[in-house]
């Protein structure tokens, strides 16, 4: 029962610190150009969380069951692994993914002790990783290129139009967050029933206590961005993160959301874009599993 409790309080803190980390690639958009308030952002971030958790979070069991053998210790290690790199990342304001570090901590895994049914999974996994940001890049710079040619007669109703739209896709990329990186954490730890409102819990804590500094989108901190360009970035970013979740693959927003907005900044040719913000997330992709296959080889 120790380990049962442990592992109820390491989703619960996970969560919290993945939504609260997470509301601004949600609704950042929403609170930046104050389309709606602060706190009516987030109520459209945690319905999205949740909804994605309870409706299709379960997407996911099949992969997390072969990533984590099914041992209290072995979930309560990976979940505490990914807890101190996501918190250590937090504090030195390191654009970290949690969804690739628990990943890593799974091949590590893996490794120490000879696992070999995982490696096509995990071979499935790494290959969506790389494909997903690369088809983020391309499908947002030749979507704003269109975008940008069209003249819309009535301009205002134009705005109103997108800025609703903006509205509909931000509880969009909430929900695909819920049901791929929450739901990924909620399988990982194998929890049923009633205990859903752990999690759900998290969701409410962290996105209204732990989002504070973190009001503005991904987009906004590397590139100032047009209405169109905010939506085309969160609706190519959700709709990948959409289709992993039904292959029951994870995948970060972070990954997605990242790459769309930088190929909307490349369609713009007339502004310069400054490119070490995006090669020093991309890094970390590179980092965050790294680390978790060294600590969940020798801790494990």
């Amino acid at each position: 029962m120790f380990y049962t409790y442990l592992i109820l309080a390491l989703v619960t803190l996970l969560v919290a610190f993945v939504s609260g980390n997470n509301l601004s690639a949600a609704v950042g958009t929403l609170i930046g150009s104050r389309i709606l308030s602060l706190y009516g952002s987030i109520l459209i971030a945690v319905a999205g969380f949740v909804a994605g958790l309870v409706i299709q979070g379960g997407s996911l069991h099949s992969t997390a069951i072969f990533l984590i053998p099914d041992n209290l210790f072995i979930i309560t290690i990976s979940l505490a692994i990914a807890l101190g790199i996501f918190v250590i990342a937090a504090i030195v304001r390191v654009p970290l993914s949690l969804v690739m570090a628990l990943v890593g901590v799974s091949i590590g895994i893996t490794l120490k002790f000879g696992i070999t049914s995982n490696w096509p999974i995990i071979r499935d996994i790494v290959i969506t990783w790389v494909i997903a940001p690369i088809g983020s890049v391309v499908v947002a710079f030749y979507l704003n290129r269109r975008f940008a040619k069209l003249q819309p007669k009535d301009v205002w109703s134009y705005a109103v139009f997108i800025k609703l739209m903006l509205i509909a896709v931000s509880f969009f990329t909430s929900f695909t967050l819920g049901a791929n990186t929450l739901g990924f954490i909620d399988e990982i730890a194998r929890v049923t029933g009633y205990d859903i409102i752990f999690p759900i819990i998290g969701i409410i804590v962290g996105s209204f206590f732990l989002s504070k500094g973190v009001s503005k989108r991904v987009g906004q901190d590397m590139y100032s961005m047009r209405y169109t360009s905010a939506f085309i970035s969160l609706i190519v970013s959700s709709v990948l993160v959409e289709v992993a979740t039904v292959f029951g693959y994870p995948l970060s927003n972070t990954q997605t959301l990242t790459s769309s907005v930088f190929g909307s900044g490349l369609s713009y040719r007339t502004k310069a874009m400054d490119a070490l913000p995006y090669l020093f997330t991309v890094a970390m992709w590179v980092v965050s599993p790294a680390i978790g296959i060294i600590l969940g080889y020798f801790i494990a």
